[in-house]
């Protein structure tokens, strides 16, 4: 399997607008959830903002991925739309 690069939060927020998702209101915390229906499934992804050139971890990039629905190499591809 490929190796894919860590990612910053503009890059991961340019991504889940790219793949449809809609940024909810804010809470007032330095969380946010995006969130898209799609085939009759709601999908909600919670981004941590802790500074936009801060890259995140390994872990945290791949639970935002799952969240989303689609698969890494969907997620990865809507960067470059």
């Amino acid at each position: 399997m490929p190796r894919f690069k860590a990612l910053k939060y503009r890059e991961v927020t340019t991504i889940l607008n790219n793949l449809g998702f809609i940024q909810e209101s804010g809470t007032g915390s330095s969380h946010q959830t995006w969130t898209l229906k799609r085939n009759n499934k709601s999908y909600a992804v919670t981004v941590a903002f802790h500074g936009t050139n801060l890259e995140f971890r390994p872990g945290t990039l791949g639970s935002m991925i799952r969240q989303s629905g689609f698969s890494k190499e969907e997620f990865y591809q809507a960067l470059k739309k």
